[in-house]
């Protein structure tokens, strides 16, 4: 035990140059924060196996209360944001063992400790390499597992007319969020008139090219950091973050006038509803949007009304 306890405290003290070796094979990235981060990853890692080393522990029961499978999964999201690939995350690992052992070769004189003392730090080397190497990899494959279900995720909910997120996605996830994280903002429901008798008039392609013409108009009139949505079957709306009502119903006011001057021929209402002025919730301000986009419907002529404050 004595002999690991050297070996570790050598390489403690050669940490720096450790590290530094492992960047200069592995370093290079373009992105210098993600490659800082990975680097500090990697030089807690071989902190930890310095700990292993003078452990009497076999790696299989020495979990660090979890801490070290904790510091995998951080080094295998940085290395997925470096985009290496699973081949990339071994040679991480690989290098790194590469390292450790020049370092033990140039600061301890091997030669002055038994067979056995020296089999033991290169067992522990290679058991403490491969559970990492392993662990890693398994982390990694479960963020690109993660990434291609949101992927998924994100093209089922997307709705195909207009090539926004869909209703479902809106209401569900896409609201929520946005009341959460906001101290204010606004709702905008854009109604298309007579949408329904246009399909049921056999018009379906023209139908879809009206709701596609006002999505188009709605995402470029919304300021950035708004959620714009597939709101309902002639819907569309957009979520304008730290929005007042005012400002909401001036944007509205663009959308309709391009509307106008670019393709006229329909009507499109529209409703407005400010969190927390008309809604305390998600639910809430929804009903409120749309009790002032009825209202603007049963006005006629491209109207917009805005929600009466609580």
């Amino acid at each position: 035990m004595a002999s690991q306890s050297l070996i570790a405290d050598s390489i403690g003290e050669d940490l720096r140059s450790i590290v530094a070796g492992w960047r200069e094979e592995r370093g290079g990235a373009p992105d210098r924060e993600r490659e800082e981060a990975l680097a500090a990853g990697m030089e807690e890692l071989v902190v930890a196996f310095t700990e292993f080393l003078r452990s009497p522990e076999p790696v299989e029961t020495f979990t660090r209360g979890g801490a070290t499978r904790a510091l995998v999964g951080r080094i295998a999201r940085y290395q997925r944001g470096l985009g290496r690939d699973a081949v990339g995350v071994i040679e991480d690992f690989m290098a790194l063992r590469r390292c450790v052992w020049r370092a033990v070769e140039r600061r301890v004189d091997l030669g002055r400790l038994s067979g056995g003392e020296v089999a033991r730090f290169f067992v522990k080397l290679m058991q403490a390499s491969d559970w990492v190497t392993e662990k890693g990899l398994e982390a990694f494959d479960a963020l690109v597992r993660e990434e291609m279900e949101q992927e998924l995720g994100r093209a089922q909910a997307t709705d195909l007319v207009t090539g926004l997120p869909d209703r479902d996605l809106f209401h569900r996830v896409l609201l929520p969020r946005a009341v959460a994280e906001h101290r204010r903002l606004a709702l905008v429901v854009f109604d298309v008139a007579n949408f329904t008798e246009t399909v049921a008039r056999g018009r379906v392609e023209d139908a879809r090219r009206i709701l596609y013409r006002l999505s188009e108009a709605v995402r470029e009139e919304s300021p950035e950091g708004a959620v714009c949505a597939r709101f309902g079957d002639d819907e569309i709306c957009a979520v304008l973050p730290e929005t007042g009502g005012e400002a909401a119903y001036q944007m509205a006011e663009r959308v309709l006038r391009r509307l106008a001057a670019e393709h006229g021929g329909f009507e499109v209402d529209a409703g407005v509803a400010e969190y927390p002025a008309h809604a305390s919730r998600p639910g809430e301000l929804v009903s409120e949007t749309l009790r002032a986009l009825g209202t603007a419907k049963r006005l006629g002529g491209s109207g917009i009304v805005v929600a009466r404050r609580q």
